[in-house]
């Protein structure tokens, strides 16, 4: 995935989400994990 270039206002809760998996799972950040958090389970790396 791309790197995020700007942050809208009306996307903020979204970016923010996005920025908190990053910053949680760094490199062991994987589609299974995002889904995972998407449907709220905890996958902690």
């Amino acid at each position: 995935m791309a790197r995020f270039y700007g942050v809208a206002t009306k996307y903020l809760p979204n970016d923010l989400g996005w920025r908190r998996c990053l910053e949680r799972f760094g490199e062991a950040l994987t589609p299974g994990v995002l889904l995972g958090q998407a449907v709220g389970r905890d996958s902690s790396p």
